[in-house]
């Protein structure tokens, strides 16, 4: 049983690590293509990848999760042929969807890009992007095929290998067709421009990135074909039951995941298309001519949408993919303790990973906020007009870390104790607050109209987390004590940070680092300063239990 357990816990460590080292490749990638791209290109390339959005929630959390389930249960109960079974009907009813969503993705994108997005030119995109159904799909049968068998080791490597892919093949790709545009072009439809090519070549690096990640799982998969595979008789009937039982486990689970991007699908479609027709209408207001036709409409709100999620939104993105570790490495605790009814317990390890939650997204948060415009032009130095785009919006987003950060530990504690339905549930009421936020705000604030709703969608989720899990979980949870401190400390360390790189960006104007990097080193070391002299007792005891922990 203690072999058994720190198998767990190394393979729960590696899935972990590759999840942070892959969410930084994710950074990596994103930066630098943002350059190479701009505002026109991150348009084409987000509507493609936001295309892929629910086929990614329903292969790569639904397929896994159903496969490595069905599998754990086979082994579990000592049948290595129902195991084997599993494997084989998992591969033949996924491979074939997969397939089948590849060619209906490729077949159906120009009418997607043209009729849902009003963004025509993303269609070279998304039919490169197709082929990642498909594999995707393979990918998530493999996966949860390993983890099954309890070896996280293969999903931990080609989880790290696809990151590296992604950054290889896709700024590489993309460069190439910035410098050799005219072979590029001459295999290409005739009208395509180059900053489509550049977003098309880049989007296929990525397709290629699932390619090299299940190309990865497929080695681990031949090291053990050594193994016996166990002979069963052919049964339709125990083949049908499998499908189902894939399909109980695949369905909820795909749908909470998909329910969880959904604020991405709403600023895709119904934002990109509220923003086309607001400048349409009102060109004049978004600085625009005022003889403004549908197509150069459509073109301005790529470009400001491009901005919008290829810098601000990634760096959005940058806090919250951190503490969502919190909650991962917080969930076994907390479901041992809700198993045994240690009502104490729960209680103690959520307020300290909301404590730990708010330590570090508070800061960040509001530095993010007040330091948009700097730190917008430290990454993407050559980008001034989409910097100029993206720095209002990325202020509103800054606040909406403290609300976003937080709301992911709730769900993983929601989700140890049995009800992910409620997860659902209050990611809807949240999607409905950001759809109706992005129809009232955009006409009248542009894109930082939809970063309002963004703080305003992630306000509500958080509040009924915190109420569902209060009321499921029967423990009492001080939410606002838990940020109150961190809160205060936060806004001096925002001030000064800001106070800073305003003194330093006049002084030494032609310096592009100095400023944020200072500014970040004085704001952080008086919010650590802060921080320690307001500690009570029990904090300072939580202080160091944190740091052994």
């Amino acid at each position: 049983m203690q072999t058994r357990e720190q198998s767990v816990l190394r393979g729960s460590v590696w899935l972990m690590g590759s999840a942070l080292l892959a969410k930084m490749l994710g950074a990596v990638f994103r930066i630098p293509l943002t350059a190479l791209l701009g505002g026109t290109g991150m348009g084409y390339y987000s509507c493609a990848y936001g295309l892929f959005l629910p086929v990614f929630a329903l292969s790569v959390t639904g397929m896994n999760t159903a496969v490595a389930a069905l599998t754990a249960g086979a082994h579990a109960k000592g049948n290595r042929a129902d195991a084997a079974r599993i494997a084989a009907s998992a591969r033949k009813m996924f491979g074939l969807g997969g397939a089948a969503g590849s060619l209906l993705l490729f077949l159906s994108a120009d009418a997607l890009c043209g009729t849902l997005l009003q963004n025509s030119r993303a269609a070279l995109a998304v039919k490169l992007f197709s082929p990642a159904v498909c594999i995707c799909c393979v990918n998530a049968v493999l996966r949860g095929l390993h983890e099954g068998c309890r070896r996280m080791t293969p999903t931990a490597v080609s989880q790290v290998t696809e990151g590296i892919g992604r950054v290889v093949f896709g700024l590489l790709l993309c460069r190439l067709v910035f410098v050799f545009p005219e072979p590029v072009l001459r295999l290409l439809p005739r009208g395509t421009s180059l900053t489509e090519a550049a977003a098309a070549a880049a989007i296929f690096g990525v397709t290629l990135s699932t390619l090299l990640g299940t190309l990865t799982l497929l080695c681990f998969d031949t090291k053990r074909r050594a193994d016996p595979v166990p002979q069963y008789p052919a049964d339709p009937e125990a083949d049908r039951r499998i499908r189902r039982a894939l399909l109980q486990v695949l369905l909820p689970v795909a749908a909470a995941s998909l329910v969880t991007n959904l604020t991405t699908l709403i600023d895709l479609a119904a934002g990109l298309r509220v923003l086309s027709a607001a400048m349409l209408r009102d060109p004049l207001r978004f600085g625009l001519p005022a003889s403004l036709s549908a197509e150069a409409a459509s073109e301005a709100a790529n470009f400001s949408y491009g901005a919008y999620s290829g810098l601000a939104v990634t760096v959005f993105n940058l806090v919250p993919s951190v503490t969502n570790m919190l909650g991962k490495g917080v969930l076994p605790a907390f479901a041992g303790s809700y198993a045994r009814g240690d009502r104490a317990a729960m209680r103690r390890q959520a307020e300290t990973v909301l404590r730990r939650t708010a330590f570090l997204a508070v800061p960040a948060g509001l530095s993010v906020s007040a330091l948009s415009e700097p730190i917008l032009r430290l990454l993407f130095a050559a980008r001034g007009a989409e910097i100029t785009a993206a720095a209002a919006p990325l202020r509103w987003l800054g606040i909406a870390v403290l609300f976003a950060a937080p709301a992911y530990p709730l769900f993983s504690m929601l989700q140890a104790a049995g009800f992910a339905g409620d997860t659902v549930t209050v990611m809807l009421c949240g999607a409905g607050v950001k759809l109706l936020g992005n129809l009232l705000l955009i006409p009248r604030m542009g894109l930082s109209g939809a970063a309002l709703s963004t703080l305003l969608c992630y306000l509500l989720i958080l509040l009924l987390a915190w109420r569902c899990f209060t009321r499921r979980t029967e423990t009492a949870l001080p939410l606002l004590r838990c940020f109150l401190r961190p809160g205060a400390c936060g806004l001096l360390c925002a001030c000064t940070a800001r106070y800073f790189c305003g003194a330093l960006s006049a002084a030494y104007p032609d310096r592009r680092f100095l400023p944020v990097l200072a500014a970040a080193a004085a704001g952080g070391s008086l919010y650590l300063l802060s921080f320690l002299l307001t500690l009570s007792p029990a904090g300072r005891k939580d202080l160091r239990n944190f740091e052994e922990s």
